[in-house]
């Protein structure tokens, strides 16, 4: 993550009001919004849910912010940003790690229930850089979110946003989001997203790099998700522009914990979800472009 938030825009804003749309689904009153979040100094998304009641704090004699409702998880790696952040956040769970590093390394802490991280209603993953780099693979970080969450069956939403790194990305990354769709279009569970594919794009080779990362990575997300007993059950996508050069994506997913019905059923059901619009935020940002 870079040390400077880079992505603050009109259209970001747009995207920190469908956060709370999807979040205010998914909260169950008590307690207030649990979330995991990599805020930038400005605390830009939390101040958002203090607006709209999701979490409250006060704000103390030395200008910190100590939370009344709600549970709020940070991770900052940079040293400067994680000491910011932890003095305005007086009582947060602020951890100066990448999240990927994090959740792998406390794997048993986590599920002997020893940590107070797990469960949440929101994981924010809220990139400023390139996704496919990490020294933790993208995919094992959705699969160890969602298998951290079932061990509570809890419902919850999960954001990504990340900025179009096409020049950056290893070709292990780019082969890994044409494998996941390449083998969709071949799987017998996958029927009802052949059909749609098919009739939106014709074939795998149509599509452009901005189409390829947002239904790769969704796709990805699905099958970890399914693999531990969850469906998508909401889920909207979008690309906007910081400036004139940078692309940003964000997915937007509710899932709920269905562990009584069958993986197949699941993943048939929630695949074809991957195949919705891609939405391109327009020049105002208050709605996509037509």
């Amino acid at each position: 993550m870079a040390d400077v938030y880079l992505h603050n825009s009109k259209h970001k804003d747009y995207i920190r009001d469908k956060w709370v749309e999807f979040a205010s689904d998914i909260i169950e009153e008590e307690g207030g919004l649990k979330v995991i979040t990599f805020p930038a100094e400005e605390l830009h998304d939390l101040r958002l849910f203090v607006e709209r009641g999701l979490i409250s704090w006060e704000q103390t004699e030395t200008g910190a912010y100590y939370i009344t409702k709600g549970k709020v998880v940070c991770f900052k790696k940079d040293s400067k940003v994680f000491a910011a952040i932890s003095s305005l956040l007086c009582n947060a769970t602020v951890e100066q790690y990448e999240i990927g590093a994090y959740l792998r390394d406390k794997y048993n802490t986590i599920m002997d229930g020893k940590s107070k991280i797990f469960p949440v209603d929101v994981v924010n993953l809220d990139y400023d850089g390139c996704i496919a780099k990490g020294d933790i693979p993208i995919y094992e970080i959705f699969k160890l979110v969602f298998e951290y969450q079932a061990r509570h069956q809890k419902k919850f939403s999960l954001f990504v946003t990340w900025p179009q790194t096409e020049a950056d990305d290893d070709d292990v990354y780019k082969n890994l989001l044409k494998k996941t769709i390449g083998d969709n279009l071949n799987d017998p569970r996958a029927v009802s997203f052949k059909e749609g594919f098919e009739a939106t794009y014709q074939n795998a080779a149509e599509l452009n790099y901005n189409q390829l990362s947002i239904i790769g990575l969704s796709k990805i997300i699905i099958q970890k998700a399914t693999n531990h007993g969850y469906n998508l059950h909401k889920n909207e996508f979008y690309i906007y522009r910081e400036n004139e050069q940078d692309h940003m994506f964000s997915i937007l997913l509710n899932f709920d914990y269905e562990a009584d019905t069958p993986e197949y059923a699941l993943y048939a059901n929630s695949v074809v979800k991957s195949l919705a619009e891609i939405k391109e935020l327009g020049a105002t940002a208050t709605e996509p472009a037509a």
